[in-house]
């Protein structure tokens, strides 16, 4: 194995993901999609059904993903997540409102733990070549497992918290691991509670002297919600 090879992001993820949707893989498309985003262990993640995320009526998504009959905190679902299931929906020839979303849509099965790692090598191999053909790059990522959704969602979370100590805790009691020491030797990546400082913090105006922001209500009002009373947030009220 090369020593130099790197766990999945989420990001790459996402985006072999919306490459399988381009080649007809429908379910591994949205296995990659959104198993990064929620954290799962992959059993629960695959068992995940469109009465899960849908509502009946309208087949519209539900705001966050309650599984039931398990002991797990609800997820968020995102915008980007609803809009892929609801389109999946109408695009997918979905049966039954208890099967799963993430079925090999060519043979009507849902995709088991058990063969999983051999798919997502075989697609990974492939979206990897295809990466290399179109661009020249090499993306050096390790041999693609069926954790790496859930090590993706860590690596995500350790750095949203900058690294720290508390973070790495947190995460591993989350993933049910027996000690942190595992956490880091899952993820690669070590805590760091070492403080850098920072200067220039104020990315919103590449102008200071350009005063037209106050000619126009409408942009004023935009940056007074999005860069000053709602900073920070991700998610600022409709205006």
């Amino acid at each position: 194995m090369n020593n130099n090879e790197r766990h999945w992001s989420s990001t790459a993820l996402v985006l072999m993901g919306m490459w399988l949707w381009r080649e007809g893989e429908y379910g591994h498309a949205l296995l990659c999609m959104h198993a990064p985003q929620w954290g799962y262990k992959i059993g629960t993640q695959l068992s995940i059904t469109w009465g899960d995320v849908l509502h009946y009526e309208d087949h519209e998504c539900y705001v966050e993903l309650n599984i039931p009959d398990k002991d797990i905190p609800p997820r968020p679902i995102s915008y980007s997540v609803k809009e892929s299931i609801e389109k999946a929906f109408q695009v997918l020839d979905v049966k039954n409102w208890e099967d799963s979303l993430y079925m090999n849509y060519k043979t009507g099965k849902p995709l088991t733990s058990s063969t999983l790692n051999r798919e997502l090598q075989r697609f990974s191999e492939k979206f990897l070549a295809y990466i290399k053909k179109e661009t020249g790059r090499e993306l050096n990522f390790k041999p693609l497992k069926s954790n790496a959704f859930e090590i993706a969602w860590a690596l995500d979370t350790v750095k949203a918290y900058h690294y720290s100590k508390q973070a790495f805790i947190a995460v591993s009691k989350f993933m049910g691991h027996r000690t942190v020491k595992d956490t880091i030797e899952l993820l690669e990546v070590e805590p760091n509670d070492t403080i850098t400082f920072k200067f220039n913090y104020v990315k919103h105006f590449n102008n200071f002297l350009d005063t037209n922001i106050f000619d126009n209500k409408d942009i004023l009002i935009i940056t007074l919600l999005k860069d000053v009373i709602h900073e920070g947030e991700e998610f600022i009220p409709i205006i």
